[in-house]
């Protein structure tokens, strides 16, 4: 009897040709790995837990390219696991229970447990995560889950109580040097001088990224070199850039407008600058970063200089008649402006405590020398003596309360 697995657990086909540079590039071993030595090594908790042959459910969490698939995928195999993968979006109850009686199956049959890896676990349903508790934790299989966002916010509770969260972070500039030179090695390249600081200018950590900007230059570069050996160009890798989109995640997008709207508190003009590049390079709709802006202009400006709020508002039109590349100079001007302007959260503070004094005041009546036009049927009548500037303009009952406070510059 076979059951469905991802390959044998003795490892990947010998490398072909054919494939794709990140598919010949996978590491097959634990050495083979990059990076994360604080995990992957003798003493580390994935490298324990592999030379233990023995697994826990993990939780692997972090940006995308940084070897969460690749990990468990060869942690699996270096203790004998079956390694089944699954994505979140493909994938229902049914399918959940089906892994989970092969799972089964093979361990009664064969005597072999499963490694179950369910990419991008955050975007699971409520029911599939309920669906994973009970064969996760009597053992049936394994649970590895992947996601790019922040497991505490996204991901289940009664499921994340039974996962080890390990946090991965991007590969340094010696790991991503690696990456490149066994690319070269394998393809038969070289890189000119300036190149890698531009690769990893470019992606970063972005394993992923790193690979597949070395392939599309090296594909160019080809082009250019049909004797001998290929050397890549910083122009070849520009030009593959140009047609990279990175794209944001739910957490980058968050938190990268947050670094955005912290500098400009901080008065930071460059790194407010250096942010707002950040998510427009990233692919980020300029029309939301004009309307975080133009709540800042209220919320963090104010009364300070309230020609803060024509900026951003005229920032505003400026996203919904212009695109991108020109509607930068815009936000450029419109951060540049907010971040050197003074600062007052003065009328932001008084509007949040008078919302809450107007909530425990919801049936209190408007004083009727303040009704407008009734008040001054009733005035006719014969009901008032008029309006006495003196009186109150706060519900009969309310003492005057002094909401805003403001010197000219708080």
């Amino acid at each position: 009897m076979s059951f469905k697995s991802s390959g044998s657990i003795f490892g990947e086909p010998a490398n072909r040709t054919d494939q794709p540079l990140a598919a010949r590039l996978r590491p097959r071993t634990m050495a083979e790995i990059v990076g994360h030595i604080q995990y992957l090594g003798s003493d580390g908790l994935i490298g324990a837990m592999a030379e233990s042959r023995k697994l826990s459910s993990v939780l692997l969490c972090g940006p995308p390219g940084v070897g969460k698939t690749t990990i468990a995928r060869v942690v699996a195999a270096e203790a004998g696991y079956r390694f089944v993968p699954l994505v979140a979006t493909s994938i229902g109850v049914k399918e959940i229970k089906e892994a989970s009686l092969d799972a089964d199956r093979a361990l009664q049959i064969q005597g072999v447990n499963t490694v179950v890896f369910i990419d991008e676990i955050h975007r699971l349903t409520k029911v599939q995560s309920d669906a994973l508790l009970f064969p996760a934790e009597e053992g049936t299989f394994v649970l590895f889950g992947a996601t790019t966002e922040n497991p505490w916010m996204e991901v289940s509770p009664a499921l994340l109580s039974r996962l080890l969260v390990i946090e991965l972070v991007p590969v340094g500039f010696n790991e991503v040097i690696e990456i490149l030179e066994r690319a070269m090695a394998l393809t038969g390249s070289s890189l000119a001088a300036g190149c890698s600081d531009l690769i990893y200018g470019l992606c970063g950590g972005d394993l992923r990224s790193v690979i597949n900007t070395f392939e599309g230059a090296f594909a160019i570069a080809s082009q250019r070199s049909r004797q001998g050996r290929v050397e890549i160009r910083e122009e070849d890798i520009r030009s593959v850039r140009k047609t990279i989109s990175g794209g944001l995640s739910v957490s980058e997008h968050y938190e990268m407008t947050s670094a955005l709207i912290k500098s400009m508190r901080a008065s930071d003009v460059n790194a407010a600058l250096y942010w707002v590049a950040r998510l427009l390079v990233s692919g980020e709709d300029p029309r939301f970063i004009a309307r975080r802006l133009l709540i800042f202009a209220s919320e963090d400006v104010g009364l300070a200089d309230s020609e803060a709020l024509a900026v951003a508002h005229a920032t505003i039109h400026a996203t919904e008649r212009i695109g991108m590349p020109e509607v930068r100079i815009n936000l450029g001007h419109c951060v540049s402006y907010l971040s050197l302007a003074l600062k007052s959260k003065a009328s932001y503070q008084a509007i949040d405590k008078a919302m809450q004094v107007a909530q425990r005041t919801m049936g209190w009546s408007v004083p009727q020398h303040l009704r407008g036009v009734i008040g001054e049927i009733e005035i006719a009548r014969g009901k008032s003596h008029g309006v006495d500037g003196d009186k109150s303009r706060f519900p009969r009952g309310l003492d005057e309360i002094e909401f805003l406070k403001f010197d000219g510059t708080k």
